[in-house]
């Protein structure tokens, strides 16, 4: 008996010791593989709301390479699904729909659904490409996409036929809304608005003489349209007295305006987030920098999530 216990002291003792060498020799490994199973990080997804409107919101995501974020974000966009998502918002894709394979190759991806994709109803089939669309892209590696039907490339919606372009970007556009007198001179810019708590992104297609950055602040201070859910947060007294774009970066000037949307020193999330948002969708802008009469009140940029 006592060989025994003395055999199994052994035993456990050369396990503790093989253990602690183990960890002793590969820490970083074995943290990294701890960790990226702990952690949960928020991700950007585009649902639709009662009024029909493809809205922007966040999910838990605990995965981390892109195609399994493209099987997640199909997931979560599908009806029935189960999927935990913002109250408000609801999936868009037809009950059992089903992502057959998906494939990324230097910013394009390509994916392919069962014929369910097709059951959509006329009403809703060119929102659910626009959830599709910034869904997708919404993940870093991720600059436009391929829609692939049971192998077959969509050409057109199902109802109404319209014609798509091969490659689908964010310049297709979203909640889009025409506000034109003339097919001249026209320009399209998206403008984030807030409704409840989360953000409508809608692509207004206007006649204005000015830049798209002039517009996009315009805009968002005049709260133009005729929705009386969708508002800004921004003065109507701002201004814009300048800005400088060096590449996807840019540095905005307002007037002291501004000054009334800090809080603690930071800018208020709902100007700072309409501003940027609408920036990022509309000219590719990753990182802004806000300033008030020559003071730097905030910076912020966006990895995409």
């Amino acid at each position: 008996m006592i060989k025994n216990i003395t055999f199994k002291r052994l035993c456990i003792t050369t396990l503790l010791l093989l253990v602690s060498v183990i960890i002793y020799n590969y820490p970083e490994e074995l943290t990294k593989h701890i960790s990226e199973e702990q952690i949960v990080v928020k991700r950007t997804i585009y649902l639709i709301d009662a009024d029909d409107f493809i809205a922007m919101s966040e999910y838990s995501s605990k995965v981390n390479t892109s195609l399994d974020r493209v099987k997640e974000i199909i997931t979560t966009l599908t009806i029935g699904s189960g999927a935990t998502i913002n109250g408000d918002l609801q999936p868009i894709l037809p009950k059992d729909t089903k992502l057959l394979d998906a494939s990324l190759q230097e910013g394009l991806l390509k994916v392919n659904f069962n014929k369910t994709l097709l059951t959509i109803s006329k009403e809703l089939e060119e929102k659910m490409l626009e959830s599709l669309i910034f869904s997708l892209t919404s993940i870093e590696e991720v600059e436009k996409v391929m829609i692939f039907v049971e192998g077959n490339h969509l050409e057109e919606l199902p109802h109404s036929h319209k014609k798509l372009d091969l490659y689908l970007d964010r310049s297709y556009g979203i909640n889009k809304i025409d506000d034109i007198t003339t097919f001249y001179d026209t320009k399209r810019v998206t403008l984030y608005y807030q409704k409840k708590n989360y953000y409508v992104p809608v692509s207004l297609l206007v006649n204005d003489e000015n830049d798209k950055v002039n517009i996009i602040i315009n805009r968002l201070k005049g709260n133009s349209l005729n929705y009386s859910n969708l508002s800004t947060q921004l003065n109507y007294q701002l201004e814009l007295t300048n800005y400088s774009i060096n590449e996807n970066d840019i540095t905005l000037s307002f007037n002291d305006v501004l000054l009334d949307s800090v809080y603690d020193g930071v800018l208020k999330e709902e100007v700072k987030y309409a501003i940027f948002y609408s920036l990022h969708d509309t000219l590719g802008i990753k990182d802004v920098s806000f300033y008030a009469e020559d003071v730097l009140i905030d910076q912020f940029g966006l990895a995409k999530s």
